[in-house]
């Protein structure tokens, strides 16, 4: 897999759907904490990298300047994820179709050989039921070399928590879900890590509370892009034109005392070697 080319297998179907371009006009949030994430990272200029959830591509192509002698591989389930990313990628970069789920697994197995040097996910993992986790690494365990990198970063602990209060509240007038997504505790992310074959001797798993910055319109941006499919994908199709036209309605609820609408993350972060 060379250039730009994408490569495809299939998704699953059970995905929310995404707007590649709708997406990559809402990361700002994301991409102020990308020198931050990359300290974490201390690759060779030839390393090959697998990025689980690439996305609109704007962080993976700072992957890719990394190891501009390696090569980058971008896996996410939304083709139109894939077109954005492709249309930024740097000539060290390729693109596989599908989801996080299927790595080592199927046909995804042969159009994700490895052996990886380093397996990075950001802002993904959280879309990912917790029992699906186990799968996942073990998967990422398979595609990497003995002594390989694991760098992840989701959200986790009490993630936007204010968010998701008004969400549930809403929701559930709708007749929708709770919180779906996984925000895992470092605890038990560890003991996931170590039983897919991972060491944390020379990293961490641990959670990090900041503050995010948002303006009222990108607070709505966000929303709308990347956060009410997780509530809808479940929902009744005839409900929910009235649970995002309430919600949008609800963003005023979430202003703070200081007048910014800012958001408390709190995120789950990862640094482990393959043993």
């Amino acid at each position: 897999m060379t250039g730009k080319a994408s490569h495809y297998v299939d998704p699953s179907p059970w995905l929310p759907v995404w707007d590649g371009r709708s997406y990559a006009r809402n990361t700002a949030h994301h991409r102020r904490y990308d020198a931050d994430f990359l300290t974490g990272i201390d690759l060779p200029s030839t390393a090959r990298i697998l990025d689980v959830g690439c996305g609109c591509g704007d962080f993976t192509v700072k992957l890719a300047a990394l190891v501009p002698q390696g090569h980058v591989v971008g896996l996410d389930p939304q083709q139109s994820m894939i077109e954005q990313a492709a249309a930024v990628a740097l000539p060290n970069q390729s693109f596989v179709l599908g989801a996080a789920q299927q790595l080592g697994v199927g046909r995804a197995a042969s159009e994700l050989a490895g052996p990886f040097d380093a397996v990075v996910s950001r802002a993904v993992l959280h879309w990912v039921p917790l029992a699906d986790h186990p799968g996942v690494l073990a998967g990422a365990a398979r595609t990497m070399r003995p002594g390989g990198l694991l760098r992840l970063e989701a959200g986790g602990g009490d993630n936007i928590a204010d968010v998701v209060a008004m969400l549930d509240e809403i929701s559930a007038r709708y007749g929708g879900p709770r919180c779906p997504w996984t925000f895992a505790f470092a605890g038990e992310y560890l003991d996931l890590l170590l039983d897919a074959g991972f060491s944390v001797a020379d990293g961490w798993v641990r959670l990090v509370a900041q503050r995010r910055q948002f303006t009222r319109a990108e607070l709505r941006g966000w929303l709308t892009s990347q956060c009410l499919h997780a509530y809808e994908h479940s929902m009744a199709v005839a409900a929910r034109v009235g649970f995002r036209a309430e919600a949008i309605a609800g963003i005023d609820r979430l202003r703070r005392l200081d007048g910014s609408y800012d958001l408390t993350y709190v995120r789950l972060d990862v640094r482990a070697h393959r043993r």
